[in-house]
């Protein structure tokens, strides 16, 4: 158990010895060759702005009225879907019922032979 610990604080010290140094190399190395990426990024980033964000704004207003015109198309047709379920439950029972009645309670044909 004590062997274990003092060899893994031994080769975590080896490691740091020779990590600390590289991070610090890549650092010195990878900090200048990113600033300049960012610099000629720059104007790429410039086109992309003025360019993509008028065509997002106008799509994003045609979606939103698209969507608007849709909500309000689907809002009368179920409306209307309501009336229609409504009249079939209600009228055609009555129209049924007053047919059934007349049937019933009509006047008599009485065919002559």
């Amino acid at each position: 158990m004590i062997l274990r610990l003092f060899r893994a604080l031994f080769f975590g010290a080896i490691a740091l010895i020779v990590l600390i140094p590289l991070g610090i190399l890549l650092a010195t190395i990878g900090l200048p060759i990113f600033a300049v990426l960012c610099l000629l990024g720059l104007p790429v980033l410039l086109v992309l702005f003025l360019v993509g964000l008028p065509i997002m704004i106008v799509a994003a207003t045609v979606v939103g009225l698209l969507a608007a015109t849709f909500g309000v198309l689907m809002a009368f047709l179920s409306l209307g879907f309501v009336v229609l379920k409504l009249a079939f439950v209600i009228l055609v029972p009555l129209l049924v019922l007053g047919w059934i009645v007349r049937r019933v309670l009509g006047p008599r044909e009485y065919s002559q032979v």
